[in-house]
């Protein structure tokens, strides 16, 4: 506890708060090298695991900073040179003090035992049990915020300096579609001691192990998605027992401008043709061009050409869109604009989607279209690229069975499988590969990528995938439920069991 005129000093790392049962510590915690923000973690865990930071942009130095509750009843942290970096900015007389509670709320009280302040009511990227999202504060992690909008619902967003865009509910589905309502204007969302996530908006998520007493955290995390962390009081560690987002690609801004969000089979970046990474060091920043892209008196559609990406697309920032067009008619609405970077296009409607801004670029087996990229024809680049590193791996508990022992009676070598393998993927006659009993009743698109994975793990021993990669890549493409493979499945929250589609 903290008193009018006491403070905790950088230099004594081992003098910090706690709470009455020991669970939280309250002091200052190492963010890097002569670097420390003022924070609340969690005592018990392998690993320090900070819900709380008073600072969390503006770190101190390590000497000569300090937190002081002054004699006007104010928590204050200054750095080294005396600098105010963050305050608490209440004011009372005797009797103040700080106490960090059992709950992980730091808080100041008056004479009166009255809490003037909490550390709830300002949270980070983190949630505790029964602390409240309300309307004016969010979670923030890197560019990624949640938040309530002004329509009342909780979202996620994604808000760089250059570009934002909301990721979570899915934002070409209504609200209701979104399973959310828009009418209840509290705006409240809460995780419980037993982890159900509920918020005033119709949201209602409980974790893996619900129901069962132990720590748990809501957390905002740096790649973007929201999960529910449950600990292993007998290990000290974390496991996830909740995720917002089950498909990485899907959050906004994961491969920065430019970039293509894939899985083959591990999640990965990737710049499409005529684009590099603009800092090696960091997806987030995406990909630049290597051609000019200044509009000017020069422009010349005639010196442009397109580059085909299969399955794959850029969400948003759609400069024309046009219904019933044919592919070369898309390509030259697209030409004829300058500011036009490629375009997408599903056939059957004919649908056309020009691109000013190529953004949350994503790939997968599952999308019914395909993104053309718009490139000077002087890059030398051919029109008949489709390169392999744009196929996407995938499955959801679909009853797929591919041979793999032997292929029409013969025992072949490792070797050699892997070559027929690769010869069936490329001429696209995957249906040979299919057990027969199946009597045709499997969708192409899944069975591809069973035998993408299976390739991956006869690869040598350095280049296999994990088994964390082959389990994300299986759970990657998105829902398609609409296959003629599903006919007759029975549908329990989008998803089916393999019993349930044999019987269909």
């Amino acid at each position: 506890m903290l008193t009018r005129g006491t403070s905790l000093l950088v230099e004594y790392k081992d003098t910090f708060l706690t709470s009455p049962d020991g669970d939280f510590s309250c002091g200052f915690y190492e963010v890097g090298r002569n670097a420390f923000s003022f924070s609340i973690w969690f005592t018990k865990t392998r690993e320090k695991t900070t819900v709380w930071s008073a600072n969390p942009k503006s770190p101190v130095n390590g000497r000569g900073s300090k937190v002081l509750l002054n004699h006007d009843g104010n928590l204050v942290l200054t750095d080294v040179n005396g600098t105010v970096t963050w305050d608490s900015k209440t004011s009372s007389g005797k009797g103040t003090t700080v106490v960090l509670l059992d709950t992980g709320n730091l808080v100041i009280k008056n004479g009166n035992g009255e809490i003037l302040w909490g550390s709830f009511s300002s949270p980070t990227d983190t949630l505790l049990p029964f602390q409240p999202l309300i309307k004016g504060t969010r979670l923030v992690s890197g560019y990624n915020s949640l938040y309530f909008d002004n329509d009342n619902v909780l979202r996620l967003m994604y808000d760089s300096p250059d570009i934002s865009s909301i990721y979570w509910p899915k934002p070409f589905y209504s609200v209701r579609q979104s399973g959310r309502i828009d009418y209840n204007s509290s705006r409240i969302a809460v995780l419980d001691a037993e982890g159900c996530f509920l918020s005033s908006d119709g949201l209602k998520e409980n974790a893996s192990d619900w129901g069962t007493v132990t720590k748990r955290r809501l957390t905002l995390d740096y790649d973007g998605n929201l999960r529910i962390y449950s600990l292993n009081a007998s290990s000290g560690s974390w496991n996830v027992t909740w995720e917002a987002i089950a498909k990485m690609c899907n959050v906004h801004g994961l491969c920065g401008q430019n970039g293509i969000c894939m899985y083959t089979p591990s999640l990965h970046c990737s710049c499409p043709p005529g684009y590099e990474m603009a800092d090696q060091q960091n997806w987030n920043k995406g990909c630049r061009s290597k051609f000019s892209k200044s509009c000017n008196g020069s422009y010349k559609p005639e010196d442009f050409e397109f580059i085909k990406l299969p399955h794959t697309d850029f969400y948003g920032y759609d400069v024309t869109y046009n219904q019933s067009v044919s592919l070369e008619g898309c390509q030259k609405t697209c030409l004829e604009i300058c500011s036009c970077s490629g375009f997408t296009y599903k056939t059957g409607p004919g649908l056309c989607y020009t691109k000013d801004i190529l953004f949350n670029g994503y790939s997968y087996p599952s999308f019914p279209g395909d993104n053309y990229i718009k490139l000077p024809k002087n890059l030398g680049i051919s029109t008949s690229l489709v390169s392999r590193k744009f196929r996407l791996t995938c499955n959801r508990d679909i009853p797929e069975i591919v041979e793999g022992s032997a292929m029409d009676g013969m025992e072949i070598g490792l070797t050699q499988f892997m070559k027929v393998l690769k010869q069936f993927l490329e001429s696209g006659h995957v249906k040979d590969t299919v057990d027969h009993r199946l009597q045709g009743h499997f969708n192409p698109e899944q069975a591809t990528a069973v035998l993408e994975v299976a390739i991956a793990c006869l690869e040598e021993r350095d280049s296999r995938p994990t088994m964390k990669d082959i389990v994300r890549s299986l759970l990657a493409c998105a829902d398609q439920e609409d296959h003629p493979a599903y006919s007759g499945c029975l549908v329990s929250r989008n998803k089916f069991t393999v019993q349930e589609c044999l019987l269909a």
